[in-house]
């Protein structure tokens, strides 16, 4: 009996395709979400980056809190299949590696179309960043490598800030020191291992980022389900509808991540967040994350982990306004006991339903001190979860 094969041509196996141009595009779009994803992470350090915006003016911008301004990254993502390719300084750059430049060739170039931001955006405009995950020729590395050192001095460079004006500034003109400042902003980053398609080292550097900002160890199909939530996150934000009249709130929600989605990735509640880092704590996330991990462990709601979490940070505060009016004998042994009970408690002596109990007992033993009038039983509470954060944090 005749196959289907053998009666009507051959199998889709067995024919080259005449397009995969479809699928090389999804690659380099899985690349360009791995990134922004991973520079995601950096907002749950709570320091400079606050907020990633996903296929919006670039591939995707980090902006930077710099006091009351704002400062914005621009990040262009560019990967190749053949993993011995190098870029050249025709493709990055627009200038060719014989004869004369061409204004309109460099405009048209990945550095080009970055270094529009700095005309776009002015002093607004961080850092723009070409991503690859292949590498440079020897020429290209140098100047790369000029560029990281602020050194504008590179024969390839001097060639392009020559053609700056005329590239970009339609008719306007810099002088030379604007135009230094401009070109200088400029960075070319190779060999990005988590831009390979079907990288196994993104999970691994996206989950050591994860534990090193809140001390969550996560299990292989933990990280995985994380990660996948933070990709699939970009994706969506790299996709929604922009509308044009959009309130600046609005444009943020709805083609950037911030803390609060991250939060929500991690399980952690932002109410807990939101008060430890109102209280002053530099690592707002990383404190968060190890009471939300132990409380519910042991059983805790959302509520008491707020709850919790508040009387942690007016422990702090306390602490910081009494650590040199109390005598030092008495404040050593204050912190002992409530160490100790955290001992108890982590090392399964004490169970959260009896936490209270241990509280009411040290509470008893120093209510009569003259040191006593200031505290609570809450505040000792926050004392005991002060103590958690820190020995877990170590």
């Amino acid at each position: 009996m005749a196959t289907p094969s053998e009666t009507n041509g051959p199998g889709i196996h067995s024919v080259v395709p005449a397009e995969t141009a479809g699928r090389e595009t999804i690659t380099r779009y899985q690349a360009q979400f791995r990134a922004a994803a991973y520079a995601c992470l950096q907002i749950l350090s709570g320091k400079e980056i606050d907020r990633v915006y996903c296929d919006y003016h670039d591939d995707y911008v980090c902006r930077e809190k710099k006091g009351s301004l704002r400062v914005y990254h621009f990040y262009q993502v560019k990967t190749k299949g053949k993993l011995n390719y190098q870029w050249g300084k025709p493709e990055v750059l627009g200038l060719p590696k014989r004869g004369k430049a061409n204004a309109d060739q460099i405009a048209k170039s990945f550095a080009g179309k970055l270094m529009m931001h700095t005309v776009r955006f002015k002093n607004a405009c961080g850092n723009v960043v070409f991503l690859t995950n292949v590498y440079l020729d020897d020429e290209l590395a140098e100047v790369s490598a000029a560029l990281a050192k602020g050194d504008l001095t590179h024969e390839v460079l001097k060639e392009f800030m020559q053609h700056y004006n005329e590239a970009f500034m339609e008719g306007e003109s810099l002088d030379a020191d604007e135009i230094k400042l401009r070109v200088g902003k400029l960075r070319l980053t190779p060999g990005v291992p988590y831009l390979h398609p079907h990288s196994e080292e993104f999970e691994a550097l996206a989950r050591e980022a994860i534990f090193r900002y809140s001390e969550i160890d996560l299990q292989h199909s933990e990280s995985q389900e994380i990660i996948n939530s933070l990709v699939a996150l970009v994706h969506k934000k790299s996709s929604s509808k922009l509308i044009v009249d959009l309130a600046e709130e609005e444009m943020d929600d709805s083609v950037g991540v911030g803390i609060s989605d991250l939060l929500e990735i991690l399980s952690i509640s932002k109410g807990a967040y939101e008060h430890l880092l109102s209280g002053g704590d530099p690592a707002a996330v990383k404190s968060a994350s190890i009471i939300q991990r132990k409380l519910s462990k042991a059983g805790a709601d959302t509520d008491l982990i707020e709850y919790s979490s508040k009387w942690k940070v007016m422990w702090d505060v306390w602490l910081r306004d009494k650590r040199h009016t109390i005598p030092e004998y008495d404040l050593n042994m204050l912190l002992d006991d409530l160490n100790s009970i955290q001992n108890r408690w982590s090392g399964g002596q004490v169970k959260f339903s009896d936490l209270r109990n241990e509280i009411d007992a040290l509470w008893n033993k120093i209510k009569s001190a003259d040191f006593a009038g200031t505290l609570s039983q809450d505040l000792l509470v926050g004392g005991v979860l002060s103590a958690l954060v820190r020995n877990e944090a170590q």
